[in-house]
C-alpha cells in the first residue's frame, strides 16, 4: 500500500474518531468511503475483529501487506494511551513526509536517468532506421558537402543498424543481472555501499537513511513504544544494512551502561550537537517529541537538498537530450540544406 494512502486513511481516522466515532464506527465508515479495494477490506476486518473485542494493533497486524509494522506498533501504542487520534495525526504526518522523500529522491535520481535512457534509445532507433536512406543520399553528394553532422550522423546510424540489437540484448541482460545481484542480504550490503559511495546523491542516501531512523524513532517512542524496540523498528524498516549495524552497535553500549542520547551520537545517527538536549528530554519523559522535532528540521533540510539537485540534474537532461536530438537533425538533413 503506498504511504499516501495510508497518510490519507490515518487523517481520515482521526477526524472520525475526534468528532466522537467510535473505532468500529470510523473503521466501517472508512470503508465506505474509500474506494480502494484492499483498503475497503481491510477496514472491514479489521472492524470485524475490534467489534469482538481485539485490540487494534493485534487486528492491524493480520494485513501485513496494507498496514506496515510502523503503523501497527504506532497505533497499538497510542490505543493502549488513550491517544489514538493524536499517535493517527502523527502517522499520517510521518508517511506524508516519507513519501515526499521517497518521490524527491526518485525524481532526482532515477527518473533522469530512465529519460536519459529512453531518449537516447529513441535517437539510435531513429538514426538506425534512417540509415539506408541516409547513406543513398549522402553517396551522390561530393564527401567534401557533407556536414560535419552528417558524418557523425552517418558513422552513428550505421553502427545502430549494425548493433543495436546486440546492445538492447546486453543492456537487458545487465539490467537482469543487476538486479539478481541485489538479492537477499548481501544484495543489498552492495547496493548501500553503491549508494552511499555515488556522486553527488551519496550524501543524500546517507541523509536519507539517518532522517529516517530518527523520524521512525520518535513516532513510535512518543507512542509509547520502549526506546530500544522503536529503534530496532526504525533500523529494519530504514531500508539500510548500515543504519541497522548502528543500532546494533547502540543496544551493545546501552547493554554496558552509556545513555542513549551519547550511543547515538557515538555511532553518528544524531549530531553531537542534539546530545544535551536529548538527555534532558530523555530525563523528563519526551525524547520521542523531541526526535519528532528534530526530525522535521531535517527533512526539511534534506527536502531542500533534493530539491535542488532535481532541478540541476532535470535541468542538465533536457540539455543533453536537446544537444542529441539537435545533433540527430542536423546530421539528417544538414547535408541536404548545404546542397
Amino acid at each position: 500500500m503506498k504511504p499516501e494512502e495510508l497518510s490519507r486513511l490515518a487523517a481520515a481516522f482521526a477526524v472520525k474518531l475526534k468528532a466522537g466515532l467510535s473505532v468500529g464506527k470510523a473503521l466501517y465508515a472508512l470503508s465506505v468511503e474509500t474506494k480502494q479495494p484492499r483498503l475497503v477490506a481491510a477496514c472491514r476486518g479489521v472492524k470485524a475483529d475490534v467489534d469482538k473485542g481485539r485490540p487494534l494493533g493485534e487486528a492491524l497486524r493480520d494485513y501485513p501487506d496494507v498496514f506496515d509494522e510502523i503503523s501497527v506498533a504506532a497505533l497499538g501504542a497510542g490505543q493502549k494511551g488513550n491517544r489514538l487520534p493524536l499517535e493517527l495525526q502523527r502517522l499520517s504526518a510521518y508517511l506524508a513526509t516519507t513519501a515526499k522523500i521517497a518521490r524527491g529522491l526518485s525524481g532526482a535520481t532515477k527518473r533522469p536517468l530512465v529519460a536519459f535512457g529512453a531518449g537516447l534509445l529513441i535517437v539510435l532507433v531513429v538514426l538506425g532506421v534512417s540509415a539506408p536512406a541516409l547513406e543513398k543520399f549522402l553517396q551522390g553528394l561530393p564527401e567534401r558537402d557533407w556536414p560535419a553532422a552528417s558524418h557523425v550522423a552517418s558513422l552513428v546510424s550505421h553502427a545502430a543498424r549494425s548493433f543495436l540489437p546486440v546492445v538492447l540484448a546486453l543492456v537487458a541482460s545487465a539490467y537482469a543481472g543487476f538486479h539478481l545481484l541485489l538479492r537477499g542480504e548481501k544484495g543489498q550490503l552492495r547496493r548501500d555501499a553503491m549508494l552511499l559511495q555515488a556522486p553527488l546523491v551519496g550524501s543524500l542516501w546517507r541523509e536519507k537513511a539517518k532522517a529516517h531512523f530518527t523520524r521512525t524513532t520518535g513516532l513510535l517512542a512518543a507512542a509509547g513504544v520502549p526506546q530500544l524496540e522503536a529503534m530496532e523498528s526504525a533500523a529494519m524498516t530504514s531500508g539500510s544494512v548500515a543504519v541497522r549495524g548502528a543500532v546494533m552497535v547502540v543496544a551493545d553500549k546501552l547493554g554496558k551502561g552509556r545513555d542513549l542520547p551519547t550511543a547515538l551520537a557515538e555511532v553518528g545517527l544524531v549530531s553531537r550537537s542534539e546530545v544535551n538536549a536529548m538527555q534532558a528530554a530523555e530525563r523528563r519523559g519526551t525524547l520521542g517529541e523531541m526526535l519528532m522535532k528534530h526530525a522535521e528540521a531535517g527533512d526539511a533540510d534534506l527536502l531542500r537538498r533534493i530539491s535542488r539537485l532535481k532541478n540541476v540534474v532535470q535541468s542538465l537532461t533536457i540539455l543533453v537530450l536537446g544537444v542529441l536530438v539537435a545533433g540527430a537533425l542536423l546530421g539528417l538533413v544538414g547535408a541536404a540544406l548545404a546542397h
